[in-house]
């Protein structure tokens, strides 16, 4: 059975994506394809907490946290085991928050400050290395403009505004830190990313190349996925003028982590 990962990222559709594949599995259950989404996951006992039981080296802090971890590894393994037996080929695991929160980004200022721990931790639960990683990547303007005003709206704290603005205007990290974190702890899977900005276009295919299907199976569901109604109030983030600064690093990022070669692009080129 082969293991993938679709890791986010936050504000990028991968909800849309999640609610794709879910939707493409439930119309052709024959299709070999099980989700784990991030519900599933996070209902595991100890899951949510994982990260804060192990040190920078992925070591438990403790004899309390070892034996912790070892009974959720135990339990994951088990019920990966179970997708296996009922004649699972490709097992999906989605959950944006394997690459850390975009509200400890604001409260940090630091993009994705602790992506390589998290990532590291989660791979020290699996019983088996995943073959493939997806991650979606967006306009940073966009993305950050997006989250700030999501996280109100979900009920949680909104930080202060500055703060958040200097996370992406006074730090040039960005989406190849996020990527080069997700190669070093798998270096032999497959990476895979897109642009959120090609989602409405390429949804089928970047679902169909998550899955291991054909484009013609993937469904995609009708409607806003994700979206609320805002009930609060919406503050510029951004100037016209750093809007236009972040979109030339996104697309500066972009044209380097493509010229790299070291991961699969879907969905097309950047503007």
């Amino acid at each position: 059975m082969d293991l993938v990962l679709h890791i986010g990222a936050h504000r990028t559709g991968s909800t849309m994506v999640a609610q794709s594949l879910a939707a493409t599995i439930a119309a052709h259950p024959d299709c070999g394809v099980a989700l784990w989404g991030p519900r599933r996951l996070r209902d595991i006992p100890g899951f949510q907490f994982a990260m804060q039981r192990l040190d920078q080296v992925i070591d438990p802090i403790d004899k309390t946290a070892a034996i912790g971890l070892d009974q959720l590894a135990s339990l994951i393994a088990r019920d990966v085991a179970k997708e296996r037996d009922r004649g699972v080929r490709t097992l999906i695991l989605s959950e944006e928050n394997f690459i850390g929160g975009m509200r400890n980004n604001f409260l940090t200022g630091v993009f994705y400050p602790d992506v390589a721990h998290w990532l590291a931790s989660f791979d020290s639960l699996l019983p088996m290395s995943p073959m493939r990683v997806a991650l979606g990547v967006r306009d940073y303007g966009a993305v950050w403009t997006s989250a700030y005003h999501y996280l109100p709206q979900s009920g949680r704290d909104v930080p202060d505004i500055a703060l958040a603005r200097a996370t992406l205007m006074d730090n040039k990290r960005g989406w190849p830190q996020v990527a080069n974190a997700a190669r070093e702890v798998w270096p032999d899977a497959d990476l895979m990313m897109w642009q959120q900005e090609h989602l409405a276009l390429s949804g089928a295919q970047i679902c169909a190349q998550i899955m291991g299907i054909s484009a013609e199976q993937i469904v995609i569901p009708n409607g806003n996925v994700n979206a609320r109604k805002s009930t609060t109030a919406r503050p510029t983030v951004f100037s016209s003028k750093e809007r236009k600064g972040l979109s030339n690093r996104y697309n500066r990022h972009l044209r380097r982590m493509r010229s790299a070669g070291d991961c699969l692009w879907v969905g097309g080129d950047p503007e």
